[in-house]
């Protein structure tokens, strides 16, 4: 038989980014296993972006790399504007990739073979080492620093992301690779969600989620970041969790009708039968999160900080329309996964 190796693929965004991008494009060029093709995107840079893409594109281009650079005449956001460069691309494996990281030159190496192993895998994430705007360890990795427990990550490797997503994602973008093939399920992408959690949540769906549990990329932290990552207090981690703000309460709404229709869409059942839409989701919360407290590597202190969070979301989801039966999903929801065996 005749092995044929998946084209791997890039897509990359921009936005003013001068000051980091030459670091990640290097990077790119360094893989000891090539990549085939770069689309990038770039929302209307006024910088010298677009001079340094110029120089790559030449680089990338006697290396065999096809590049294609589209600066979109409005600044369409990171969501959409990854979305227009993953449909630009043409190869079977595809990369995101933000302007401010640095790979590890065996990045797409590792992944290629995880993907290679498995057909059915259709998202691959993994960790990340934070750095700062000079490129110097911080001392930490990204799921250490989000605070997200081995149980979560366990989630979704059994298809259950959803389970993690309802209240907060650990999915990074930026440490992303995806099965073309995703894209046909995964867009467009909901309003109010970001590129990374919706795709997550479609393989998840199809059961073709899976993490690397190294980091594979350099994470800076400057301060300019889209989404970035950093140790939160108990004040700073409450204000983040969008109950104070009317917009945010509405953006998070938007978030749960959109997963309750898309869950309607593909006949997913999350709870008991008499609870419908968004009371299944509050069901679904407290369900899923009295189980993983109750476990015995699980600690108090970690509980403590997760709890502030599903209360919001509960709250949220109330709000956003399930009322007094999401009250009462949620009560059925803790007692019984409060009840499950161990």
């Amino acid at each position: 038989m005749t092995f044929v190796r998946p084209s791997v693929g890039v897509a990359l965004c921009t936005y003013n980014g001068a000051r980091y991008l030459q670091a990640q494009l290097d990077s790119i060029l360094a893989q000891s296993e090539p990549v085939d093709e770069v689309v990038i995107g770039d929302d209307g840079s006024s910088d010298q972006t677009m001079a340094l893409l110029q120089v790559f594109s030449s680089r990338a281009g006697a290396m065999g790399i096809r590049v294609e650079v589209v600066q979109h005449a409005r600044n369409l956001g990171y969501i959409l504007n990854f979305a227009d460069a993953l449909q630009r691309c043409r190869s079977d494996i595809l990369f995101l990739c933000d302007q401010d990281d640095v790979w590890y030159v065996d990045r797409v190496a590792t992944y290629l073979q995880r993907f290679q192993a498995d057909p059915g895998l259709l998202l691959l994430h993994s960790d990340a080492r934070l750095v700062d705007g000079d490129g110097v360890a911080l001392g930490g990795h990204l799921l250490e620093v989000l605070g997200v427990h081995p149980a979560e990550v366990e989630l979704e490797r059994f298809g259950l992301v959803i389970d993690a997503v309802l209240l907060r994602n650990f999915i990074t973008g930026a440490t992303c690779a995806l099965r073309r093939a995703l894209l046909e399920s995964a867009l467009p992408i909901a309003p109010c969600w970001s590129h990374d959690e919706w795709l997550a949540v479609v393989a998840s769906l199809d059961g073709g989620l899976d993490m690397i549990a190294r980091p594979t990329i350099d994470y800076r932290q400057h301060g300019n970041n889209q989404i970035g990552a950093g140790r939160r207090g108990l004040m700073r981690h409450l204000r983040q969790l969008d109950l104070f703000e009317r917009q945010r309460r509405q953006r998070t709404a938007d978030r749960l009708l959109a997963l309750d229709a898309l869950l309607r869409r593909r006949d997913v059942l999350i709870a008991p039968v008499r609870f419908h839409g968004l009371a299944a989701l509050a069901w679904r919360m407290a369900w899923s999160r009295l189980q993983l407290y109750r476990r015995a590597d699980v600690s108090l202190r970690w509980i403590a900080q997760d709890a502030p969070r599903l209360l919001a979301r509960l709250a949220n989801v109330c709000l956003a329309g399930a009322g007094w039966r999401g009250v009462h999903a949620a009560a059925a929801g803790a007692r019984a996964g409060w009840r499950m065996p161990r």
